[in-house]
């Protein structure tokens, strides 16, 4: 059971739903049971959230074959890959940084997550002691079937510091995403979002708003956000093996109980070739809203 930090009581209250969230916090431990470390094991990918040496947080995609995450106990994984070497998420792969992994099996809709601090770095990987697993329920994850690897490309990395239209014509098709976060005591966080297409909506060239659709009631996103606005997003492109980072900014935007995540652009990292897994959709969560 876990103890929530002001930031995520403080939403909780806001949100109406504090014993409701008393409830849920049971289910979180600081080791691995047996079902969560083979979960772990048979994942194709990861997502990972990390904040670098200047303190900005940044969310990856990591990939290989059932085996490549592998726990060496209840309290360590680990993960026999490293980020390419101009991911930013790289920079933070060091001894003593705290790390969030969610491992998402789209075809089931399970999905868990892992926070913890990296313990020993590798050529090869890094090992993470755990602080925090839990899994988490199977809310707006659109199905999809994984039919295996593409051929690698050559990576074909660009920056930016605004929104072109190229990427917002990504972002109006786009049913999924991930949100890397950040607590000075906790460490990082690593979620999932997802909804209809088109549910993350462009202001301008800087700016993205994400709603926030009922969960499991902890909110560790919205309650790290409270408190420190960083935060790292990730949209993976399922057709064309391509990825996009955001580094920037979130705010929270409440209506009644509603609530809407503000995220200003500070700068973006868009990766052709760096997703190289092939994908057959499913079907879309019956959670999503307006769902038919």
């Amino acid at each position: 059971m876990m103890d929530y930090h002001t930031g995520e009581i403080e939403v909780q209250v806001q949100a109406n739903v504090r014993e409701e969230a008393k409830r849920v916090s049971k289910i979180i431990r600081e080791d691995m049971p047996d079902v969560a470390a083979r979960f772990m094991e048979q994942q194709i990918m990861v997502l990972l959230g990390v904040v670098d040496e200047e303190g900005l947080v940044w969310s990856t995609v990591m990939y290989g074959k059932p085996g490549f995450v592998k726990a060496l106990d209840a309290q360590t994984l680990f993960v026999s890959t490293l980020p390419h070497p101009s991911d930013p998420v790289m920079k933070a792969i060091r001894n003593g940084q705290p790390i969030g992994i969610l491992a998402i099996e789209f075809a089931t809709r399970k999905r868990m997550r892992v926070n913890g601090v990296i313990s020993q770095v590798h050529m090869d990987g890094f090992h993470v002691t755990t602080r925090e697993v839990y899994s988490n329920c199977p809310k707006y994850i659109q199905a999809r079937t994984f039919l295996g690897f593409m051929e690698k490309r050559s990576l074909v990395t660009t920056h930016s510091t605004e929104i072109d239209q190229e990427l917002q014509a990504k972002l109006q098709r786009c049913d999924t995403l991930f949100i890397a976060t950040y607590h000075e005591e906790r460490g990082t966080d690593m979620s999932h979002r997802g909804g209809p297409p088109g549910f993350v909506q462009q202001i301008d060239e800087h700016t993205l708003v994400i709603p926030d659709y009922p969960g499991n009631a902890m909110f560790n996103t919205l309650g790290n956000i409270k408190l420190h606005s960083q935060t790292g997003l990730l949209f993976l492109d399922f057709e064309t093996g391509d990825f996009t980072q955001m580094n920037g900014h979130t705010t929270i935007q409440w209506q009644g109980t509603e609530k809407w995540l503000t995220f200003h652009v500070n700068h973006i990292r868009r990766v052709a070739g760096g997703f190289p897994l092939r994908w057959e959709f499913g079907s879309y969560s019956p959670f999503n809203p307006n769902h038919a």
